[in-house]
């Protein structure tokens, strides 16, 4: 499934470019197989009853890992505990509910939501802005040798040029820059979505764990890493990416933050929290066709 996801995020790249009739009709078909794949998948995860013999909170980390194209069969022995550390984390502040209300107000969730289903993206991406910008589309990161992350999804200069936008002329300074259009909301999630496909389709292998640490590290940083992993998708994973290194710090923060909070949204109250999330089915936007079944 993961290989197919694959070839479908290359010849979309391809549609829009060339808007043959014969390559949409091939995309077309090789989704209609992935979504059989997915129902044969769903019909072995209930033969194997892994849901039915783990506990409520176990079993939202286990559909999240899923969402995020993991293989929740293959999970490894403590990662649902290392979530709950985190889970437990978020619990001891504010942040996340407040948070969630700015995207609410701001209008950002539905714009976020939008584009990542656009662009073939697992909805769950939304948190990665969580992370970075706590939905301030005005946040400025510290000043750095290429210059200050920026806006909503804190993309520093070279990546914002890469993927389409145009930072300002204070793109070196820790500043708020209105002639930058990485503070332009939907602008700037546009980019940081094609630069999340790109991750995707290349290097993470349709592992969105692996997009997420690439995101943050730095696709250099990870990529010599990733070169040791084998070349199948379905070993190329976060979980596979910690046996190989021991990753920076803030890269393991940022992918079980993000991963955390995509599991507390599932199912606030289950987790003890008084909020909702925008980008749920149920919370104002409609399932993607397929959306919580992107595993082997």
């Amino acid at each position: 499934m993961k290989s197919l996801e694959l070839q479908i995020g290359k010849l979309e790249e391809v549609v829009l470019l060339n808007s043959d009739p014969a390559q949409l009709a091939e995309l077309q078909a090789k989704r209609g197989k992935v979504r059989n794949l997915e129902k044969e998948y769903d019909n072995f995860v209930r033969e194997l009853g892994i849901y039915a013999k783990v506990s409520p909170e176990d079993r939202a980390i286990m559909q999240v890992a899923r969402s995020f194209g993991e293989c929740e069969v293959n999970m490894p022995k403590g990662f649902s505990d290392e979530v709950k550390k985190y889970i437990a984390h978020w619990k001891s502040s504010e942040r996340l509910p407040k948070a969630l209300s700015r995207a609410r107000q701001m209008g950002y969730a539905p714009l976020i939501a939008q584009i990542l289903r656009d662009n073939n993206l697992p909805p769950q991406f939304f948190f990665i802005a969580l992370q970075e910008s706590n939905f301030d589309e005005r946040a400025v990161g510290p000043a750095t040798r290429v210059g200050s992350a920026k806006g909503l999804w804190q993309l520093i200069a070279p990546t914002a040029q890469n993927f389409g936008l145009h930072v300002g002329p204070l793109h070196a300074q820790p500043v708020y820059d209105p002639q930058d259009e990485r503070f332009e909301p939907a602008k700037a999630t546009l980019a940081a979505s094609r630069y999340l496909k790109m991750l995707n389709n290349t290097d993470a292998q349709a592992s969105g764990l692996l997009v997420m640490a690439a995101y943050n590290w730095g696709e250099g940083n990870v990529q010599k890493f990733i070169d040791r992993m084998p070349p199948n998708p379905r070993e190329r994973n976060f979980w596979r990416l910690l046996s190989i290194k021991d990753i920076p710090q803030e890269t393991y923060d940022y992918v079980y933050s993000v991963f955390s909070a995509a599991v507390i949204c599932q199912d606030p109250k289950l987790f003890g929290f008084d909020c909702s999330c925008p980008v749920y089915p149920g919370a104002g936007l409609p399932a993607k066709p397929g959306a919580g079944s992107r595993a082997m």
